[in-house]
This record gives structure tokens, sequence and C-alpha cells, in this order.
């Protein structure tokens, strides 16, 4: 994208000048039920990812953990200012986020944002949030060339060329050969099945498992190539769950890893099993960690023994969960704990500001902070990732999911 045109102050990308259709930015009122003294400014801080379409979910669980620190910011008799949490309904697509961060970056009183959420959306807001000073740190968007080089993916990257991305998470580099690697070890006595949903997270998560099953001795089905199934926002895409190709590819097929997110994979594994009766193994990544997964199932049932990972932690404490549940109403997903690490990391970074609050200032303190949140101590390195590799392998029991360990 070419940048350079500007508008009302605001550096945008030319491409994210068409605003068609209108970026779903509203207050959430997170803050309201505090009381803010008089004396204190309120500043505001960003939510976006997707709110709507078939894969809301991530994002619900994403904008209720930013919104519970909030809530717990703003009710701190010790705070130094206020913070009101604005929502951004992006969709997890990547022709909606541009004009989600235009009219984010629009906001002069808004500082930076907790996401994207999607690796998609994080590309194509990338050069308007860099362009403007606004720091990104996302909970959830892992694809690795948006802030390291990555040979298999297209573009290579590293994408971060305004050094304004943050995220809480391993990336891609990391889960995807810690996925490739079990799978092949543990269930690898036939070819395994490499599905990509095509989109920007799915075919570089795709690349770095194919990569490491090879590498760890096993073979690929589908001629030794990736299977791409395209990506459905809303999972209506004609085909992906009952393809001709994934039938043609079973044969001699032990596991089957499918990267991309829960709706699309719950349409395969309904194809897998409910039609195939496939019996081998059936993992996905963190874009499928997600208790709707179950319930999108044409049968439930057909769920069970799926393994999923994700360099987030399901696992947090009663206290927190109580919280939690009381601000969204249900319990906590994926990513929730980390999206209220990221919020709480921007409101700290915040107010270690000194003299006028600056976008500028804001991404500075980011860059150097680090801060203990209840996922892991976050300090990010100079290309924005966080330090550390964990990887954690759940199990589809049921209708739970359950966290076996560390892969």
């Amino acid at each position: 994208m070419k940048l350079g045109i500007k508008r009302m102050g605001v550096v945008v990308a030319t491409a994210s000048l068409a605003l068609s259709g209108v970026a779903a930015i509203a207050s959430t009122g997170a803050s309201a039920a505090a009381k803010k003294p008089v004396h204190l400014k309120t500043y505001e801080i960003g939510y976006q990812g997707p709110l709507s379409g078939g894969n809301a979910a991530t994002g619900l669980y994403e904008k209720y953990g930013a919104q519970l620190a909030v809530k717990q910011w703003d009710a701190n008799k010790k705070r130094k200012f206020n913070i009101k949490l604005v929502p951004g309904d992006d969709q997890g697509d990547p022709t909606i986020a541009p004009t989600v961060a235009t009219g984010f970056v629009l906001n002069q009183n808004l500082y930076a944002i907790v996401g994207p959420a999607f690796s998609g959306a994080t590309v194509a807001s990338l050069p308007i949030y860099g362009a403007n000073h606004v720091a990104m740190v996302s909970p959830s968007a892992t694809r690795v060339s948006i802030t390291v080089k990555d040979p298999t993916a297209s573009p290579s990257g590293p994408l971060n060329t305004y050094h304004n991305f943050f995220r809480v998470v391993a990336n891609d580099g990391v889960q995807g050969p810690a996925d490739g690697t079990y799978l092949q070890k543990k269930y690898g006595t036939g070819k395994i099945l490499v599905i990509s949903d095509t989109s920007t997270y799915g075919a570089g998560l795709a690349s770095q498992v194919a990569a490491a099953v090879t590498t760890a001795g096993g073979s690929l089905a589908n001629g030794g190539q990736i299977l791409s199934l395209p990506y459905s926002n809303a999972c209506t895409a004609g085909g992906t769950g009952t393809s001709d190709a994934v039938t043609a590819n079973l044969t001699g097929v032990s596991a089957v890893f499918y990267s991309g997110y829960y709706c699309d994979f719950a349409q395969v594994v309904d194809n897998l099993v409910g039609t195939q009766k496939y019996a081998g193994a059936i993992m996905s990544g963190d874009g499928s960690d997600e208790p709707q997964f179950i319930t999108t199932l044409s049968n439930p049932a057909d769920g069970n023994g799926v393994l999923l990972t994700c360099a987030c932690s399901n696992s947090q404490s009663a206290a927190w969960t109580t919280q939690y549940t009381a601000v969204a109403h249900e319990a906590p997903g994926p990513y929730a704990a980390e999206s209220y690490d990221a919020a709480n990391l921007v409101m700290t970074a915040m107010s270690k500001v000194k003299g006028t609050m600056t976008r500028t200032k804001v991404l500075a303190q980011i860059k150097t902070i680090t801060y203990k949140g209840i996922t892991k101590t976050i300090k990010f390195d100079a290309n924005g990732d966080v330090k550390g590799t964990a990887i954690f392998v759940n199990k589809v029991v049921g209708s739970k999911i359950v966290q076996l360990g560390l892969e």
C-alpha cells in the first residue's frame, strides 16, 4: 500500500479511503459503572476484532477481556486517568479492517489499540496505524511475517516496518513447528494431510506445519502439497467441508491438520467423521481452539478426540473467571485472558508517560515495558514478538475442551 495521502491530519493508506460500509465503532460503556472524578482526564483505547460474522466468538472473548481490564482500571482509586474502551468490528476481514483502522486513527483521543485479533486484518491495518504512531497490541494475530521474515510466506515480510505492532503470544514460527512435530511423532504412522483455509493466518501456519512434518521424517498426502480449501467468514463457502479433494486424499492418511478458523473447521470435521467415517487423528491450531467449534458441528459428538493447539493457556484462576463472567455473562474462551493482559499492558504503559499524553510516547513505553500479567510476564523483543514459546495442546472431550499440557 502506498502511503502519504493526508486527510484531516491523519495519514491513511490509499486502499482505506473507499469506506464502503461503516466501521462498527461505538463505545462499550465499559467504564460507565465506575465513577469518574471530573478532575481526571478520560483517554480512549480501541479493541479491533471480529464482533460479528461466523468467527465472532474469538473477538467477543477478547473484547470482554479488555472490557474487564478497563472496568477494573476505572475502579482503582489510585489511577491517574480514566479509560474508555471503543470496539471496532472488522469481522476478521482484511477488506473491512482498513475502514476500522481509519476510524480509530481519526479519533484524536484514542492512543492505542488491543488487536487486531486476526492476522489478515492486522496486515491490512498495519500501514494505517503505523503511519499514525498508534501502537497495536494483539492477543492473537500469529502470522510470522508480520514481525520477522518468513521465506514460506508471501509476502515474506517483515511487515512491521513502523515497529508499532506487538503480540502477547508466540507466533506461528513457534506454534507451527511444534504442531507438525507433535503430530508426526504421535500419529505419523501414515501420511499427514495438511489443509489450509488460504487466509493470511491459515496459509502461514499450514506452511510451518507441513515443513515440520517432513523435517520430522513424515510424508504429506495430496502429492506432498498443502491442500487449499477457501476461507469462509460466514461458514457458507460452497463445499468447504465436503470438498471432493479431501475425500480423494484420505487413503493412507493417519492424521489431518486443518489450518484455519473454527467455523470452517467444523464443516471439515463434519465431512471427515460424519460422512467419511475417518478414524485417524484430527488437529487444528489456535484459530479453531474455541468452544463454538463443538456446537457448530452438525453432530457435536463428531468432535470428540479432536486436538486443538494454542499459544494461549485456557487455565486461569477461579477468581478471575468469576470476574470475567460477571462482565461477559459467559465463561472466558481462548485469548480472553491474553486480551485482558494486553489492555492492562497498554494502560500501564500510558501511566508511565510524562507530560502530555501522545501516541508516540505511548508507543515508546510499550516497546520497553515489562508487564507481569495473568498469562505470563510480557516483554517484547525488537521485532514486537513476546519473549517465551509455550504452546499448549488441548483435546475435545465430550462438550468440553480439556488442556492436556505443553507440546
